[in-house]
């Protein structure tokens, strides 16, 4: 490779990254970055759960990356745009999806065991009414579902099933992942304000007292993974036909109800009545957001081209991809974590009248 063109891509990397610090610097939201950045620095626990995640994905992933070439990442004019392209994408995800939802949605099954035990001896504590019996039995029959699908995870792993069984075990893995995902944004939410409105402490910190909170909402909490199923399948839709008409749509959707899982977390009702408070949140709060979401952009850009820098150039070294992709993981999983906390405060702090605590 030409060391003068090495020698251009460093010094561009540098310029650039000089100028994002000092953009930070006097950022019109510092108070709200270093705060999201100080809750993140106080619960490292955040940070490699998220790295985790990330790298168990990627080990399970059904299709794997295919990363650029040094030859391609050197073309600066042409390996822009695919980068903001993935930057973008990456951004309208986060607020629905900060932990993979693939394999993650493994551990759905347990958590609904504790669910439906915990409703059938308590029911008043996880919602305003008691649940009738065909909620209970419901819960329970999904409980069930979800550990008949982890035997054909299984079983699907040792040899090939049926095509019947093959296509009801990646529909269940779909509906669960979808399950996954809205949970952890919802306990997400929580965590975020048990940090930002602190109460009389309680037993198992905040992480517990989120989960509890989670747990109470547990039928928003099926009506967001609902409409997770529905990104979901539109976002695998485009990623086997990109050329198609409408088919980026999905980032749109996903960026309009970026709120979503903010109402389901903080706000009482219907799920109709928590989507109309994720757009009254996303009006009071547009502004600090779309100057959050412009230094996203140019912070994602420059991470993934240091990622896939570091790809293209350990490609030929098991052992130094074994030292790429951890750290890759931690990078990544740290401006995830910090941007989206950032996002949640700034939609806490400006989306609602009052303070969303209860």
């Amino acid at each position: 490779m030409n060391s003068t063109h090495w020698q251009s891509t460093t010094l561009a990397l540098l310029g650039f990254g000089t100028g994002l610090v000092l953009h930070l610097r006097w950022h019109p939201l510092r108070r709200h970055l270093s705060d999201a950045w100080d809750c993140l620095r106080l619960r490292p626990a955040l940070l490699l759960l998220t790295a985790g995640a990330m790298l168990l994905a990627t080990a399970f992933a059904e299709t794997r990356h295919v990363p650029y070439s040094l030859s391609q990442l050197m073309d600066w004019r042409g390996i822009l745009l695919p980068l903001v392209r993935d930057a973008l994408a990456h951004m309208a995800v986060l607020p629905h999806a900060l932990l993979p939802p693939w394999p993650q949605a493994c551990g759905v099954p347990l958590l609904l065991v504790f669910l439906t035990i915990r409703i059938w001896r308590w029911p008043y504590r996880y919602g305003e009414r008691r649940p009738g019996p065909e909620q209970k039995f419901g819960l329970l029959a999904v409980t069930l579902a979800g550990f008949v699908w982890l035997g054909l995870e299984g079983a699907s792993a040792r040899h090939a099933l049926a095509e019947g069984v093959e296509t009801a075990k990646l529909g269940c893995r779909y509906i669960f992942a979808a399950l996954a995902a809205a949970w952890a944004q919802v306990w997400l939410v929580r965590f975020v304000i048990a940090w930002e409105r602190p109460k009389k402490p309680e037993p198992g910190g905040d992480a517990a007292a989120a989960l509890e909170h989670a747990f109470a909402r547990w039928q928003g909490v099926g009506c967001l993974a609902g409409f997770n199923l529905l990104w979901m399948s539109w976002r695998w839709w485009q990623m086997n036909t990109p050329q198609s008409i409408g088919a980026w749509w999905w980032v749109e959707l996903l960026l309009l109800f970026a709120a979503l899982p903010v109402a389901v977390a903080a706000v009482p009702g219907s799920f109709w009545q928590q989507g109309a408070a994720a757009l009254r949140i996303l009006g009071r709060a547009v502004l600090p957001l779309l100057m959050l979401a412009i230094t996203s952009l140019f912070i994602f850009v420059l991470a993934l081209y240091a990622v896939e820098m570091g790809r293209a150039g350990c490609a030929g070294s098991p052992v130094w991809r074994m030292v790429e992709q951890p750290l890759s993981a931690l990078v990544l999983a740290m401006l995830d974590c910090w941007l989206l906390l950032t996002a949640l405060l700034l939609m806490l702090r400006f989306g609602f009248s009052r303070s969303p605590s209860a």
